[in-house]
């Protein structure tokens, strides 16, 4: 199969992947084991660090039966109405029982229903960046963690954070600037970001 390579569908690949994790409450783990693709493919397209190839694409859309031609619509919103998808259900039991013991140190409400959590972390996140001053002075993702475990109560994964940033640097509302390079080795996609407001730049 052809590579995408071209910028504006890479965006949008990128956006895409975001809606199905929102939509479903998905990590990137979970969604990559659905879609029977690697986890380093679908996160460096999350990323846009890399090509996905139009193979891999088919894989992510058909467990959704989302169709290409509705996934490379700009225009579309996508809609996932899983109450219809028997099989995605038993993907996701499949995956939980799988995984139960890595949750077990997961916030009681998260483990029993992680649909409803991950939707709290939306309006956590959105009410943050909107709402307040928090990201005036540049966070990394970990200091982030941390801050919002002690403050909210809410417990986030480096990925699902992550992802429900990409959401408002998208907007244009935060930004995010490369921290100077560690000593040791790292491939450029793993380096430790800032983020920040955009009309705020107090790192300069």
């Amino acid at each position: 199969m052809g590579k995408i390579s071209d910028q504006q569908l890479a965006e949008l690949i990128s956006k895409r992947i975001l809606e199905i994790i929102d939509l479903t409450g998905l990590t990137i783990e979970s969604l990559a084991s659905f879609a029977n693709v690697s986890t380093s493919t679908i996160r460096s397209a999350y990323r846009k660090t890399s090509s996905l190839s139009v193979d891999s694409l088919s894989k992510i859309c058909t467990p959704f039966t989302i169709s290409l031609t509705d996934f490379f619509d700009p225009a579309l919103s996508l809609k996932i109405e899983e109450e219809n998808l028997s099989h995605l259900k038993r993907l996701k039991q499949a995956y939980t029982a799988s995984t139960e013991l890595k949750h077990l140190k997961l916030p009681m409400d998260e483990r029993v229903n992680r649909s409803e959590y991950h939707r709290k972390q939306r309006d956590l996140i959105a009410k943050i960046v909107h709402e307040s001053d928090y990201f005036d002075s540049p966070k990394t993702i970990d200091a982030m963690i941390i801050d919002f475990r002690k403050d909210y109560q809410m417990t986030f994964t480096t990925d699902r954070l992550y992802a429900l940033l990409l959401k408002h640097l998208g907007s244009g509302l935060l930004d995010k600037k490369a921290l100077p390079k560690v000593t040791q080795r790292m491939p450029a996609s793993k380096r430790p970001y800032l983020y920040f407001k955009k009309e705020s730049k107090k790192q300069e």
